[in-house]
């Protein structure tokens, strides 16, 4: 979910039951404080989106990724050649699929997170195969992609989400079993402590003024640090 500063618009990214087809699948955006929705973009009965993120100079500018997946009892299809990156330069009325530098075929879920420090900068980490996945950063707003590192997290279904740091444009963090973080645009990635604290990380807050003061949330509560995760 993403609001727009200005008029609080809100976005949703749906990726839709989990265990059949159909449903409430897609891209979808209410202006009246969600009493009503229209639906910005569907792709498929099997396939909806996981993510989206705003460009805070522009709140007209978002990137959504879809996610074509299936669990079933037996296994979990987790991808297929509807998994992509979208572009809306005009609040979602229409979109580009972006794919310069991007891995194609059979992609599983991804996330994304664009730079407050610079958002000419946007991160994606993309479960693929045969290797063809990991982190991708773009430095031109989404016209062409470069692959920084074949690092996913572990269980990408449960996690692969992105988290960047409100003033330097090149610091990531990585939800995962052991959330991760790296100080050069993801070529590199260093373990986030864990004293004190639960494995299995889903959320994050960074606060703006001093980004050694965070919170995590996962499955084992919420986690608050000012020392960059040193202690909890």
């Amino acid at each position: 979910i993403i609001i727009d500063p200005r008029n609080s618009h809100v976005y949703v990214a749906a990726q839709g039951p989990l265990w059949g087809p159909g449903g409430e699948r897609g891209l979808f955006k209410s202006t009246d404080m969600g009493q009503t929705w229209d639906t910005l973009m569907t792709i498929s009965e099997n396939t909806g989106f996981t993510d989206i993120v705003m460009d805070p100079r522009d709140p007209d500018v978002l990137y959504a990724a879809s996610y074509q997946r299936r669990r079933r009892v037996f296994t979990l299809i987790n991808g297929g050649p509807e998994s992509a990156i979208y572009k809306s330069e005009d609040a979602g009325k229409t979109w580009t699929k972006l794919t310069s530098g991007l891995p194609g075929g059979n992609v599983g879920r991804i996330g994304l997170a664009i730079s407050p420090a610079n958002p000419d900068y946007v991160y994606a980490i993309i479960e693929g195969t045969n290797g063809s996945g990991g982190v991708f950063r773009t430095v031109n707003r989404g016209a062409s992609w470069k692959k920084m590192n074949s690092y996913v997290s572990q269980s990408p279904q449960y996690y692969n989400r992105l988290f960047c740091d409100p003033k330097d444009p090149d610091k990531i963090f990585s939800m995962d079993t052991y959330s991760q973080y790296s100080l050069d645009g993801g070529k590199t990635w260093k373990r986030l402590g864990l004293k004190d604290r639960h494995v299995d990380d889903h959320a994050l807050w960074i606060d703006p003024d001093d980004s050694d003061h965070f919170i995590i949330g996962g499955d084992g509560g919420i986690y608050e640090t000012f020392d960059h995760g040193s202690h909890w």
